[in-house]
């Protein structure tokens, strides 16, 4: 604007000036005027240039429990249109790690969308223990809010401290920009949507249909509501799922029917599976296992383009932002474990629905408008039957069994007493009141308490409280992951990790997640977009660098919490010195 006005001036001042001069002063006049303009032009293309290579639509994209391993184990056998397409038309990044100990779905939701670890936003994991309930909460619990769209006592995000990157283009636009998450579970939507979003959509698996939190109004909205009323799910039951490829194909996998999976209720552990749920009609036993088949994933992505086109993200004159969180992964792959055919099939199936989200943002606003990007909340373990059967070291945990020997030997020591109230792992709760009550310090129930956990077959390190007060967390390749997942007050007196190999499962069947080790931390990072150069970057990288990236190309504020750094080795020219 100060350059045009500058220019008019120069204009204003030739016309009155080259009407009391000679010709020949007016051509020099005229040369020197058009100097003038054509450098003051130049000062306001950059300007526009750089306005318009901003993106108009910011698109989050979560697979939920996707291993690094995928892309390599998987991509012979990918669309053009769907993850590859992304990893050709911009930066992939091979050395993508989450720094924190604690990698669970709530945990790993925060770091993408606020570019910060638990000690920081409060976010320890996809459940705690309130001593105040007595009970275990929930990371999205809130009584204070109502379920929109169903009955039952809603959920928000008022548990995590700090701004998301949605907050952020909401603060930077004066509200402008439209933020919507979309998601299966209630913790991967409300936390990658923040407070200030204009809703977060989970699935609620009682009714079948997409709900959100009272948090962000009383109603839903008319475009939700009409997709409920197509009544999605209730299509497949009794639906068999087939390989999308002849078996023979699936040479990354185990051998179908492999013992130590977990079967889908009502079916069994073998293609072609019948989606039932074991019920004969749509209802909650049903929608669970439909949540953890690829049409869950390709009714997200359906719900996701009607958020596109009824919303007119990426329209409007500030950026918009949509997280689409995909949950089946992790619903599946903690039954089927990540070296299965249906885990296979699910990453497949995902990429062709991710192939037709995308090709829908091309026709609706344009591949080149978007800034795209791909990563997932955590990794997982694969089955310990697995590991063991190619001789590695490897067991479960019995998480019930765990408790009864360390409260037995506790007993031993200090007197009998239920010297645990919860252990929601890693995080381990002692029984404050008896401790007191025995007249013991704390510090040293602690300790010994330690010193008795990690006895215990197949544990690994065990903090103490007293370690992190008085920061003397022993030194470690694990200190700083471990340091980054405690928060006071919601954190146990303990944190216990497994070794590597190990899980914290009482089932007989099926894996987890949560470790601290490579196959819970390392995941995709893919970013495309116009800002962005295409290559392979080796440099380590967290999912918490999203954030502060994502702020960098829109030119905001990062997120208040933020500890990422921003990408800038995949950066374009125009977009590193905003």
């Amino acid at each position: 604007m100060v350059a045009i006005q500058n220019l008019h001036r120069c204009l204003s001042q030739f016309l009155v000036r080259s009407s009391r001069t000679s010709h020949k002063k007016s051509k020099q006049r005229i040369v020197a005027l058009v100097s003038c303009a054509a450098a003051l032009i130049m000062q306001v293309i950059p300007t526009q240039a750089q306005s318009s290579s901003r993106p108009k639509l910011v698109v989050l994209l979560v697979a939920d429990q996707f291993s690094y391993n995928y892309l390599s184990r998987y991509s012979d056998k990918f669309t053009s249109g769907g993850i590859k397409l992304l990893m050709d038309r911009g930066a992939s990044f091979t050395h993508c790690q989450y720094e924190n100990a604690s990698t669970q779905t709530a945990v790993g939701h925060s770091i993408i969308a606020s570019g910060a670890y638990p000690w920081a936003t409060g976010i320890v994991g996809d459940d705690w223990y309130d001593r105040r309930k007595s009970k275990a909460i929930s990371a999205v619990s809130d009584d204070t809010m109502k379920i929109v769209g169903a009955n039952g006592t809603g959920s928000s995000s008022h548990f995590m401290q700090g701004t998301t990157i949605g907050d952020q283009m909401k603060l930077a636009s004066n509200g402008r920009s439209k933020v919507i998450a979309v998601s299966l579970q209630d913790r991967a939507s409300l936390l990658l949507a923040g407070r200030l979003a204009n809703s977060a959509y989970w699935w609620d698996p009682h009714t079948g249909s997409f709900v959100t939190s009272s948090q962000y109004g009383t109603e839903l909205s008319s475009w939700a509501q009409a997709f409920n009323d197509q009544h999605y799910a209730d299509k497949y039951l009794g639906k068999p799922w087939q390989r999308l490829l002849p078996e023979a194909q699936y040479t990354a996998s185990t051998r179908d029917d492999y013992p130590y999976e977990k079967s889908l209720a009502g079916d069994g552990k073998q293609f072609p599976h019948v989606i039932t749920g074991g019920a004969n009609a749509p209802g909650e036993a049903y929608y669970n296992t439909f949540a953890m088949t690829p049409w869950s994933n390709q009714m997200l992505c359906d719900f996701a383009k009607d958020a596109i086109d009824k919303e007119s993200l990426g329209l409007h004159t500030d950026p918009d932002l949509l997280a689409v969180s995909f949950s089946a992964g992790e619903l599946l792959g903690g039954s089927f474990g990540p070296y299965s055919q249906e885990i296979e099939d699910l990453t497949l199936r995902l990429d062709q629905s991710l192939s037709g989200l995308i090709q829908h943002l091309e026709q609706k606003v344009g591949l080149d408008n978007c800034l795209i990007v791909f990563t997932s909340d955590h990794g997982v373990s694969p089955i310990p039957e697995f590991l063991k059967e190619r001789g590695m070291d490897s067991s479960r945990i019995d998480i019930k069994n765990f408790k009864t020997l360390l409260d037995a030997s506790l007993d031993a020591r200090l007197g009998a007493e239920d010297w645990i109230e919860s252990f929601e792992p890693p995080n381990l709760y002692l029984n404050l009141n008896a401790i007191d009550k025995q007249k013991y310090r704390q510090p040293d129930v602690e300790a010994l308490s330690a010193k008795m956990a990690h006895s215990i077959p197949g544990v690994g390190e065990v903090y103490t409280a007293a370690q992190f007060f008085t920061n003397q967390v022993p030194s470690g390749p694990l200190m700083n992951a471990v340091r980054k997942s405690y928060y006071w007050g919601r954190s146990g007196e303990l944190f216990v990790m497994p070794r590597p190999g190990h899980i914290f499962m009482s089932e007989s069947t099926g894996t987890t997640t949560g470790s601290p080790y490579n196959y819970d931390t390392q995941v995709p990072l893919i970013i495309s977009g116009g800002n962005v150069q295409n290559g392979r970057f080796g440099q380590s990288s967290s999912p918490a660098d999203i954030a502060p990236t994502i702020a960098n190309i829109l030119g905001i504020e990062q997120p208040s919490l933020s500890e990422g750094r921003v990408l800038s080795e995949a950066m374009s020219t125009s977009s590193r010195g905003r």
